[in-house]
């Protein structure tokens, strides 16, 4: 079976982590991804965990990519782009709206060298926003989405979440728009210039909240996250060991398991417009009673969505996780072997396959030239203008 994205070539001028997790879906669907770097490193090769020098997040979200480093304030590194613009498929980039016009890389200039190629650009409020020079990360646009009003504990702080959900859920936005452009390309022949916000991403996560906000005029008070720690059949419970219980037994086949497992039957019937304060109340008494394993143990064959809270160690050995097969081996010169969560696509997967990192980014960008046609002085000449990286052993 083919990947579905086999014989797509992807331009990747990502250089935060939408853009980057964009091009790494694809990536993991078939494509080739060719991600065209700074010769200097950029941020990306210094966030952390830095290990012997090398950054995990940088290699989780880089694997299995050809790599090119060149400099494209100097006209010779932006006509290398050009030339292989004319065979790309789809470029992603997410700089600031104007960056790539201005470096003579825009949609209009690409689009009459390629009129076939997909160009994605991701911002925070979108190419013609009237914020669209504005800058913005992850938690700003949480902030302004009110996902971070959505997460407040009972004292009305607003919590951060363990994970960058703009910057994934935008991935997944962008990736889409990517495939459903080049299938559209298919049809016509034409490519399109796709224009994905942030912005616009994270807030549709909150498609409920909001559609009861624009009708009420108001927050309804039970889609209030302070009125919801209320609930008792949707929560989370503190164990004696100080392990905590997430328990979802919604409906009503499920909430009468649960409380037959609690030993209340008379709770049966008093979901869900019955004193839920007062049972929320209970339930925080009966699970400060036993530690989590012992719950587990209680709740094992128990057919009423009860779960541990687990910790990322325990995340990662989890039947699913083992089952379904989800890391993928990276080996690395300075690292080692480097197991990765691959995305969960339902197409065939390489399945305990090990690719190695392209790891010297001034070996990688020759090679890349001589395969366009550069001879071994051409190349040479460009590393001696600094439009590639002079040193073959240089690290980037």
């Amino acid at each position: 079976m083919t990947l579905p994205l086999k014989d797509i070539k992807v331009l990747d001028f990502s250089h935060l982590l939408p853009g980057e997790l964009t091009s790494a879906l694809l990536r993991d669907l078939g494509a080739e991804v060719t991600r065209v770097e700074r010769v200097q490193p950029g941020l990306v090769k210094f966030l952390p965990p830095i290990v012997k020098g090398e950054s995990l997040y940088y290699w989780c979200v880089h694997r299995d990519e050809k790599r090119l480093a060149l400099n494209l304030k100097n006209q010779k590194g932006v006509e290398i782009v050009h030339k292989l613009a004319k065979d790309a498929d789809v470029l992603v980039e997410n700089f600031r709206p104007g960056v790539m016009g201005r470096l003579g890389l825009g949609y209009g200039k690409l689009h009459a060298i390629n009129p076939q190629m997909v160009y994605l650009s991701i911002s925070s409020y979108g190419q013609e926003s009237a914020w669209a020079q504005r800058p913005g990360h992850d938690l700003n646009l949480q902030a302004e989405t009110g996902t971070l009003w959505l997460s407040r504990n009972e004292e009305g702080r607003p919590q951060i979440p363990g994970t960058l959900l703009t910057d994934f859920t935008t991935a997944l936005f962008a990736a889409l728009s990517v495939v459903s452009g080049v299938l559209q390309r298919n049809h016509t022949g034409k490519g399109r210039h796709l224009d994905v916000s942030m912005f616009d991403s994270t807030i549709y996560m909150q498609s409920l909240a909001g559609a009861a906000q624009a009708y009420f005029k108001k927050m309804p008070v039970e889609a209030d996250p302070v009125h919801r720690a209320d609930i008792a059949n949707y929560n989370v419970f503190r164990c004696a060991d100080g392990r905590y219980v997430a328990a979802a037994p919604l409906e009503p086949q499920f909430w009468e398991t649960f409380c037959d497992k609690l030993h209340h039957p008379e709770w049966k019937n008093m979901l869900p417009f019955g004193p839920q304060q007062k049972i929320r109340e209970e339930l925080d008494k009966i699970f400060a009673e036993k530690t989590l394993a012992q719950w587990m143990e209680i709740f094992s064959e128990a057919d009423c969505c009860v779960s541990p809270v687990n910790t990322m160690e325990e995340a990662i050995q989890y039947l699913p996780v083992r089952e379904r097969n989800l890391f993928h081996t990276l080996t690395h010169p300075v690292l080692g072997e480097l197991p990765q969560l691959r995305a969960p696509l339902p197409f065939e997967q390489r399945y305990g396959e090990r690719t190695a990192a392209r790891f010297d980014i001034a070996e990688s960008s020759a090679e890349m030239l001589s395969h366009m046609g550069y001879s071994n002085k051409d190349i040479e000449a460009l590393a001696a203008e600094k439009v590639i990286p002079a040193n073959t052993l240089a690290r980037s």
